[in-house]
């Protein structure tokens, strides 16, 4: 996979993954190095916070 961007805007539906697997496909493509970060946005701190801690314990990092 090459990046041309700095900036990759996904939408989908309810439910596809998009929060939680598409982080951990991007980080197991180790695409999220070289100081560069994966971002997800939600209107929801408390959401924000949860799968935060989720997509990490499932990824093995902190």
């Amino acid at each position: 996979m090459r990046c041309h961007n700095d900036t990759l805007i996904i939408v989908g539906k309810i439910g596809s993954g998009k929060t939680t697997q598409l982080p951990q496909f991007l980080f197991n493509a180790r695409l999220c190095r070289d100081g560069k970060t994966i971002g997800i946005t939600h209107p929801r701190r408390v959401v924000v916070v949860t799968v935060a801690k989720r997509v990490a314990e499932e990824c093995g990092v902190e």
